[in-house]
């Protein structure tokens, strides 16, 4: 059995790693925000949102409920939407 410090050290590597993907989803919604000023579609649009809720909890429903995801994933989406507007 592993140590509770090897657990945590393991614990803090993902945590790390998941900062990580969040900075590079945030690279994404950067390029994302010029095509959509292009073509005037809004930096909110809730059924995208909602979309990629259902399809992660389609994948990962066996882990998460869909509420629980949806508690993850809205600061990620209002935190992308203030970026879009700050620019």
């Amino acid at each position: 059995m592993e140590s509770l410090e090897a657990i945590r050290a393991n614990i803090d590597d993902v945590d790390e790693r998941l900062v990580q993907l969040i900075e590079q989803r945030a690279e994404l919604v950067q390029s994302l925000m010029a095509v959509k000023k292009e073509q005037g579609v809004s930096a909110r649009i809730p059924e995208r949102e909602e979309a990629v809720v259902s399809a992660l909890h389609k994948r990962h429903g066996h882990h998460f409920t869909r509420e629980e995801l949806q508690a993850i994933y809205q600061p990620i989406f209002e935190a992308c939407v203030r970026m879009q507007l700050s620019d």
